[in-house]
């Protein structure tokens, strides 16, 4: 939206970070690193902003020799067009990443081990680049923690608001200078003024299914991180006049099962290897086998005469297997062997192929179990997709049986272009003033996605961007805000770091735990009478996991007061919330108003 003399600023701030991810995150971070005063908001409620990151395992990418990694990175894009100053500055950043880490966490990353010879071994030095991390253990949201409490502890520079969605940049309508943002806040809009950049890290578009089928051209998948990646960045970039790119790039991890639910489950089913071993094949929607099942899965791309493309998109596909194959994963004692026995317990059944066919709308699947017999009792061979023969058994005897499945999706890199300094280019191929990119949000990956690139990625874009968007710029705001954050209670910051942000009266105390599931502290207010015997425990703020850690936080408090003691047993299956509730109840009582 143009802006005009009407229009009054509700509050102005230095800089504005549009969206509470990993990219967000670290644009803050420097923003205010760099003098700048922030606000840093979020379309999704406190205890769910992250993003994708929130998922993510926290590897990224390294390595040592840039010439070496460029002719990599080449190859990867090939037949297509890339920024040669973007990627140079991406590549030069990827090789300072250790340098990195100790600097601005204090860590010393360690090697991850995987894929030591690149996700592409078929390329030229592919073991160029290797995967680096932080944290200990992958997929357990530590590596999300890590970049938050880098926000948190700058809470003196950076405000954060929650569940307020941006709804468009405020735009000069001399020169397209982005001037502010409106906001949706407590059902109010509000305008926020930004001297000097606002920073775009809200990221794709993998929960639009418009956009999805637009964009990807695609009918049906899976989001398997946040369920707030809406595609309002690509929304906002357009009212500005951006440049979109890599709109049709995404990646995944191939099936996930098919409940119809906004988030499916078993997102990393296709690298089970003892799931695709036997008399079991992955059926398309007419029941024909459209792609090699024991194929390493490369964030979704699978080989294709020369070179690796997405898995084309089925709307329907099943697992297919016979009983002997069923028994087989039943008795199944892998790694995945918990995963696979609840997987196979969505099977649908039958006592025959034809009606198993029936059942599944799959009108070729006779035939292609014919097909699949014959490539393994008589040629040896799938000469048609290759999968290894020692993997295939013939299918035997009744009953049958197919799981539904569904492919997933992980996350999108179209969005508007950016530059070498994350600036967002408009249509005339000039930097839109002010306005900047970070993240999965149109990032410099035009297909073929390799992993730990994007935690690179937002790592990268994250501190230039917010750097870039502090430089204080020669453009002034026209009109002062006629209210202050400070004054109006719907503008101050929603993140709290201290027991000081919760009232307490007399014979009460706050305790705080943040050594729960959650990465937000558990905050209780503890009431005890003129003797100090417990009279109410009151839990201010959790967000532990509403089937555990939810259900464990009531059963506590029962007991404590009952016993009137917080050495009560832990909650089965909740211990992680349970010992972080003991100790924020305990931590209360040392901090009573007498």
């Amino acid at each position: 939206m143009m802006y005009n003399s009407s229009l009054k600023w509700d509050t102005i701030y230095d800089v504005i970070v549009v969206g509470f991810g990993g990219a967000g995150a670290g644009a803050a971070r420097f923003a205010a690193d760099n003098g700048a005063r922030v606000l840093l908001v979020d379309s999704a409620p406190e205890g769910s902003e992250g993003g994708n990151t929130r998922y993510a395992g926290g590897a990224f990418a390294w390595g040592k020799n840039f010439d070496d990694l460029k002719d990599y990175y080449e190859q990867t894009y090939y037949p297509f067009a890339y920024d040669p100053k973007a990627l140079d500055t991406f590549i030069e950043n990827v090789i300072k990443m250790k340098e990195y880490s100790k600097k601005y966490f204090g860590i010393e990353a360690k090697g991850t081990g995987r894929r030591p010879n690149g996700e592409y071994p078929e390329y030229r030095h592919a073991d160029s680049m290797q995967s680096q991390s932080m944290t200990q253990g992958m997929y357990n949201g530590g590596f999300w923690k890590l970049l938050r409490k880098k926000v948190y502890e700058r809470l003196d520079k950076i405000d954060v608001w929650f569940n307020s969605p941006v709804e468009h940049l405020v735009q000069s309508p001399e020169d397209g200078t982005i001037l502010g943002v409106s906001i949706k806040r407590d059902n109010q809009v509000r305008f926020v003024g930004a001297k000097n950049g606002v920073v775009l890290s809200c990221g794709g578009f993998e929960n639009n299914q418009k956009m999805v089928q637009n964009f990807l051209g695609q009918g049906s998948l899976a989001p398997i991180g946040s369920l707030y990646n809406r595609g309002k960045g690509i929304d906002l970039a357009v009212e500005a006049g951006a440049r979109l790119w890599h709109m049709s790039n995404y990646d995944s991890h191939g099936l996930s099962l098919r409940q119809n639910e906004p988030r499916e489950k078993f997102a990393y089913m296709i690298n089970w290897k003892s799931l695709f071993n036997g008399s079991i094949f992955v059926a398309g929607d007419d029941g024909a086998r459209y792609f090699r099942e024991d194929e390493e899965d490369r964030h979704g791309y699978k080989y294709n005469h020369g070179n690796w493309i997405m898995i084309p998109n089925q709307n329907h596909p099943h697992i297919v297997m016979d009983q002997k194959q069923y028994d087989q994963l039943a008795a199944d004692t892998s790694a995945k062997a918990d995963q696979i026995k609840e997987l196979i317990s969505y099977a649908i059944k039958a006592d025959t192929i034809d009606e198993l066919a029936e059942k599944i709308d799959a009108p070729k699947l006779k035939q292609e179990v014919a097909d699949f017999n014959f490539l393994t009792d008589e040629k040896k061979r799938d000469m048609f997709l290759n999968r290894k023969i020692e993997t295939m058994r013939s299918f035997s005897e009744g009953p049958y049986y197919a799981i539904p499945v569904r492919h997933n999706i992980l996350h999108t890199h179209g969005g508007a272009q950016r530059n070498e300094k994350c600036e967002v280019i408009g249509l005339d191929g000039n930097a839109i003033p002010h306005l900047y990119e970070a993240g999965e949000l149109g990032d410099i990956f035009a297909t073929k996605y390799l992993g730990a690139n994007s935690i690179a990625d937002l790592l990268i874009s994250g501190k230039i961007a917010g750097e870039n968007a502090a430089l204080p710029k020669r453009k002034v705001l026209k009109v002062d805000a006629i209210t202050g954050a400070s004054k109006v209670p719907e503008l101050q910051s929603d993140a709290h770091t201290s027991t000081a942000n919760f009232d307490a009266g007399k014979n009460q105390g706050i305790g705080m735990s943040s050594n729960g599931i959650s990465d937000l502290p558990i905050v209780v207010r503890v009431t005890v009478d003129n003797d100090d015997k417990l009279k109410q425990i009151e839990t201010l703020q959790q967000k532990e996991s509403p089937s555990l850690g939810g259900k464990a936080i009531p059963v506590l408090t029962k007991e404590m007061l009952e016993n009137n003691t917080t050495d009560v047993d832990a909650v089965s299956g909740a211990s992680v919330t349970s010992h972080a509730f003991k100790e924020a109840v305990s931590s209360a009582l040392k901090n009573l108003n007498k």
